[in-house]
C-alpha cells in the first residue's frame, strides 16, 4: 500500500467540514462462517454505529450536514420510498439540524403506517408528505425542483444521497478498515459489500485504487445494473481526481455480482427471512431481508462454493432497523 497517499487522502479529508457522527466500526470473527481453515471471515460491524440511523449512513450524513449548513439551507426536500432507511436517517439529522424536511415518497399513502413508514410520520406532519404516483416516478425529480422553486432556501437531495458532498463522508470506511487492519495486524484478502446507490461501494473502490491496496473486492449490485455503476464509477472518479488535485489509477481489484436470493430489488422470500433468523442465532446480530441479509448470504454461498481462502471482510451495512416492517413474516418463522 502507498503511505504516502494514505498520508495525502487522511489530511485532504481532515480539511473537510465534518460533524461529530460516529465514525470507527469493530470488527469481529464469524463464527457460523468459519467451516474450514482455508479461510477466515470477519465482519466489519457498521452496524453499530447506529440503528435508528442505518449504520454506515452516517459516515456520508458527516459531511453532507455541514455542507447544507453553511450554506443556510431552511428547507431540504428528500426524495425516496416510505420505508427507506435513507428518508427516516437524513429526516432525523435535518430536523435536529433546524432544517425543514420535505419529502416526496413513492406511491400513495398506505392503509396501514408500519416499519420506517410509522417512524416517519412521528417525525414529520402530513403537510410535510409528497406522493408521487409509481407511474410518475421517473418525473420526481421534476416535480421536487418545481417544489423547491416556489420555496425560499430550499435544496434537492437526489435520491439516495447521491451527492458528492456526501460522498466525501463515505471516504472515512476505506479509512477505517485500514485502521481495523492495523489493530489487528493483517490485511484483508476479499472484500464484500453490497451496493445500492453505489456511493459507498465507489468511494470504497476509488480509494482503494489510490491507495494502491490489493483487497479484492466483491460488489453485490442490488438496485441497478452493472453498466449503470460502472457509469456512475467513471464520473466519481472524474470528481474525485477534481477534489484530490491529481489524477487516480482507475479500479480494477473488483467484480460486480449479483444477489443468490430474492433477486428483484427490495423482494423478499421465505428463504431470506429463514436466513436472518439462522445468522441472528449463530452470530447474535440482525441483518435486514434487503440489503445486509443478501449480501451475507450471496457472501457465504460463494465462499463455500468456490473455497475461498485467507482473510476475508463482509461490510455489515446496518439496516436492523427495517426488521420493524417484516414483522408478521418472522413472528411465522420464529420456533
Amino acid at each position: 500500500m502507498n503511505y504516502d497517499a494514505l498520508t495525502n487522502l487522511q489530511a485532504r479529508l481532515a480539511k473537510e467540514p465534518q460533524k461529530n457522527y460516529p465514525v470507527y466500526s469493530r470488527i469481529h470473527l464469524l463464527n457460523s462462517f468459519n467451516q474450514s481453515f482455508r479461510a477466515r471471515c470477519f465482519v466489519k460491524r457498521e452496524d453499530e454505529l447506529g440503528f435508528g440511523i442505518s449504520g454506515s449512513k452516517f459516515r456520508k450524513y458527516r459531511t453532507l450536514l455541514p455542507y447544507l449548513q453553511e450554506r443556510r439551507y431552511r428547507e431540504v426536500v428528500i426524495i425516496g420510498g416510505l420505508f427507506s432507511n435513507h428518508v427516516l436517517a437524513i429526516t432525523q439529522l435535518l430536523l435536529e439540524s433546524g432544517i425543514k424536511p420535505t419529502l416526496f415518497l413513492k406511491g400513495s399513502s398506505p392503509s396501514e403506517a408500519q416499519g420506517n413508514f410509522l417512524y416517519l410520520q412521528m417525525l414529520v406532519p402530513k403537510s410535510s408528505i409528497h406522493w408521487i404516483a409509481k407511474a410518475e416516478w421517473t418525473n420526481v425529480e421534476r416535480h421536487a425542483s418545481n417544489y423547491a422553486a416556489e420555496q425560499i432556501d430550499t435544496l434537492v437531495l437526489p435520491e439516495g444521497c447521491t451527492f458528492f458532498p456526501a460522498f466525501l463522508g463515505a471516504l472515512t470506511l476505506p479509512l477505517d478498515i485500514i485502521k481495523n487492519e492495523s489493530e489487528c495486524g493483517f490485511t484483508f484478502d476479499h472484500l464484500f459489500i453490497e451496493s445500492g446507490t453505489g456511493w459507498s461501494a465507489a468511494a470504497l473502490l476509488l480509494a482503494f485504487a489510490y491507495l494502491e491496496k490489493m483487497t479484492f473486492c466483491h460488489l453485490l449490485l442490488l438496485a441497478g445494473e452493472k453498466e449503470n455503476f460502472l457509469q456512475q464509477l467513471q464520473m466519481l472518479h472524474a470528481s474525485f481526481e477534481l477534489w484530490l488535485g491529481i489524477k487516480c489509477p482507475f479500479p480494477e481489484r473488483f467484480t460486480c455480482e449479483n444477489s443468490a436470493i430474492a433477486t428483484s430489488f427490495g423482494s423478499t422470500n421465505t428463504a431470506i427471512f429463514e436466513f436472518l433468523i439462522e445468522m441472528a442465532r449463530a452470530e447474535g446480530f440482525f441483518l435486514d431481508p434487503i440489503y445486509s441479509g443478501k449480501l451475507f448470504y450471496h457472501a457465504k454461498t460463494k465462499i463455500e462454493d468456490e473455497q475461498m481462502s485467507g482473510n476475508l471482510l463482509l461490510i455489515h451495512s446496518g439496516g436492523g432497523l427495517t426488521l420493524a416492517g417484516f414483522q408478521k413474516f418472522l413472528a411465522k418463522l420464529v420456533v
